[in-house]
């Protein structure tokens, strides 16, 4: 066990530590372009990255940097203008639902302890997402430059940018909470309810979630139809490898933003970083052992202290990102990335164990007034067992989704050739692929969460929940690793950089883009782990068995199920609206002008038609927020506590299904296309290659290939369920 004194200090200096090492990477290295001393140094840069003799005879190797120099500044400019935007809805959103709902929701004597939470949460957000737009766009400037030096460079850019952005959104996530933890049971000292506490703690991670979720969801639905439209209108040019000449400067800069706002992963894993951070208050305050004893914080933050070890020996593995020398690009990217996880899951085993000296050795667990809820003794022991299952069952999934979705295997391979056959067919097994695959990461979460509960009831899950995300950190790096890698190589394609640093970034793209599924269900899983843990905190806060069959609390699951598919329609339909109007609306004309001036092309493009676009998936957005808020406040005023948890239950229940089986679908159907346009016998065959196009088009619009579905959605009605749950207890 640790003193409160103690963890003050080791928290306080290893997250300051993580935050410093990113901001000494992020402030020591250009990570801008929007200066005019920072442009004309890209442009000198880039005009070294040529080949006199590759350079098509229509362009000069004058012109081209500056072109393209010009594209990558309209594009920061636009999603630095765009970042803006959330940031106004987001504010706004975030007051309305403080003075509305909170206000109203919250138990008496604990709205102000919320507020702040609640508040900070949002502000932390507002920070991590104009860096994770900022190291986006950095790191992709420098991409072909890496790549003229060598493989290892690449690797070491990209890699290496997102670990440290992922240890600076742990490190200050983490750091943050210790001040909202001391402040909030300072707060709550005079209550008599421990409830209250955690009531309060849990602004923290929905603050989070309401200003994320524009920034996730509003970037998602805004980059995937416009992503759709550039493949749509690419597809038509008798494009498909790369961004052709023949393509409109604005189409060009589309397909470059959209690709970049597409993919949302590091926001879930946000989200995955403060619910963790925030559990064990909300959980643990049903033990008298913690919650009234004199060294709280070192009990609470004793699971935070295992994780923070954790972290410590993946920034170790981190440097040896490139040890694995081959001569390869492909194989040298597989290796080293498989061998960074590998390395990474053994000491995971290994720091688990440490659990045994950061938390009690015995506890109880339970409410005094009301055993027939549960009450039990909980060993150290048992927590450390749970952590080795999440562990296990995390290192089982990554190796499931990736022999599924991996053009290196023989299934995805199947459906990418199975388009010789007939078209359609491609899309009909991707689906039968990822209905019939769900089935065992269905079962192994439940299993691995049955076994949790029993050997330590809700702390059980909360280890379970270290466990599943111990290498969150390394799978972040992984993940931007196989996006970035694939952005970098368009963009040397429409530069017509030298064919040694294309053919670096292909090899490199190839092998790398077949790992982003692990951040995908590791965040898919976490979420679903935590969701557990939010329902069964609502259910001992309600201090009666409530899960009785009876008409409230079936209109309750069937009320949950239908809004999950409701929040999935919803976000198909503005992806199909975007992706529609950038076709043939009138007011998208800059997509499709021939040749449009640059400098109109940014004053009207930049400024208008992405915030335009923005605003309207906001909107929907909007819509899907305040349809959960609705309908779970009307379940749960009108029929009580057990209908509102029954909804929660539900929902959770289909969300889960629906992420294990998308992320199956979409990313098949992803990687069966990159088999084929990668592949230079199946290129001949276009027909084949246009199949599977339209196969990946269904998947990221459909299935949101690039990222998991519904995750804020489903976890917002938990946590309004936890937070509401003192209003919804009546007869």
């Amino acid at each position: 066990m640790f003193t409160d004194l103690s963890v003050y200090l080791i928290v306080s200096i290893f997250c300051v530590l993580a935050i410093a090492l990113f901001l000494f990477g992020f402030l020591g290295t250009n990570f801008s372009i929007k200066q005019e001393e920072d442009y004309q140094n890209l442009i000198i840069d880039y005009g070294n990255l040529y080949d006199e003799q590759e350079i098509d005879e229509q362009n000069w190797k004058q012109e081209l940097p500056a072109y393209i120099a010009t594209y990558l500044q309209t594009i920061e400019i636009s999603l630095k203008e765009l970042y803006l935007n959330q940031l106004i809805i987001t504010i706004i959103t975030s007051a309305g639902f403080l003075l509305i709902i909170a206000s109203w929701l919250t138990p008496s004597g604990t709205f102000w302890g919320f507020f702040i939470s609640f508040l900070w949460g949002t502000i932390i957000t507002c920070v991590i997402a104009y860096l994770i737009i900022a190291v986006k766009i950095g790191t992709l400037l420098k991409i072909p430059i890496k790549a003229s030096i060598g493989k290892e460079d690449i690797l070491k850019w990209i890699y290496g940018n997102g670990f440290f952005t992922a240890l600076f959104m742990g490190g200050i996530i983490t750091l943050n909470s210790l001040f909202i933890v001391l402040i909030m049971k300072a707060m709550s000292v005079q209550s008599t309810k421990p409830e209250n506490y955690a009531i309060m703690v849990s602004g923290f991670p929905l603050g989070m979630l309401i200003s994320g979720i524009y920034f996730r969801e509003g970037m998602s639905v805004t980059g995937r139809g416009i992503q759709a439209a550039c493949d749509l209108m690419i597809k038509k040019e008798q494009y498909f490898g790369d961004i052709g000449n023949s393509l409109s400067y604005t189409t060009k800069i589309a397909a470059g933003m959209s690709s970049l706002m597409a993919e949302v992963n590091f926001f879930d894993s946000m989200l995955v970083l403060s619910l963790f951070v925030s559990m064990p208050s909300i959980v643990l305050v049903n033990s008298v052992d913690y919650h009234y004893s004199d060294n709280f914080i070192g009990k609470i933050f004793g699971i935070q202290l295992v994780f923070i070890l954790s972290w410590i020996g993946q920034l170790l593995i981190s440097f040896l990102s490139h040890i694995l020398k081959n001569d390869d690009a492909v194989a040298f990217t597989a290796n080293n990335v498989r061998c960074q996880i590998l390395m990474s899951i053994f000491l995971s085993l290994c720091f688990v164990i440490f659990s045994l000296l950061s938390l009690p050795k015995e506890f109880e667990f339970g409410d005094k007034e009301h055993s027939q809820i549960y009450r039990e003794k909980v060993l150290n022991r048992d927590f450390m067992g749970c952590g080795f299952i999440g562990i296990v069952v995390s290192a089982i999934l990554i190796i499931y989704y990736e022999y599924l979705t991996s053009h290196g295997y023989s299934v995805a391979q199947k459906v990418a050739l199975i388009s010789y056959k007939a078209p359609t067919l491609n899309i009909i097994q991707a689906y039968s692929i990822g209905n019939i695959g769900q089935i065992v990461p269905a079962l192994l979460i439940a299993l691995s969460l049955f076994i949790s509960y029993k050997l330590a009831s809700l702390v059980g899950i909360l280890g379970l929940f270290l466990g599943y995300i111990m290498n969150i950190y390394i799978l972040m790096g992984i993940s931007m690793l196989g996006i970035l890698s694939g952005d970098g190589l368009k963009l040397s394609f429409l530069a017509q950089f030298a064919n040694n640093i294309k053919d670096r970034l292909h090899s490199i793209t190839w092998a790398a883009k077949n790992y982003i599924v692990w951040l995908k269900i590791t965040n898919a899983g976490a979420l679903i782990i935590a969701a557990i843990l939010i329902i069964g905190t609502a259910i001992f806060f309600s201090k009666t068995f409530i899960l009785l069959l009876n008409g409230y609390n079936l209109f309750g699951f069937l009320i949950g199920f239908g809004l999950a598919y409701y929040n999935k329609g919803i976000t198909i339909f503005i992806v199909k609206t975007i992706c529609e109007e950038a076709l043939y609306d009138e007011k998208s004309f800059q997509l499709r002008k021939n040749k449009p001036d640059e400098e109109i092309a940014l004053e009207n493009f930049s400024y208008t038609y992405f915030p335009l676009k923005n605003r309207q998936g906001n909107y929907y957005v909007l819509v899907n927020l305040l349809s959960c808020t609705i309908a779970v406040l009307f379940t749960g005023i009108i029929f009580g506590h057990g209908a509102s948890i029954s909804l929660a239950i539900s929902n959770l229940f289909i969300n889960a299904i629906m992420m294990f089986q998308s992320i199956l679908t979409g990313t098949v159907l992803k990687n069966a296309f990159i088999y084929n346009s990668y592949d230079q016998q199946q290129q001949e065959t276009s027909q084949v290659l246009s199949v599977n196009l339209y196969g990946d088009i269904q998947g990221q619009t459909v299935e949101e290939s690039q990222n998991i579905q519904n995750p804020y959605y489903m976890i917002y009605i938990m946590l309004i369920t936890l937070v509401g749950i003192e209003l919804f207890k009546h007869d």
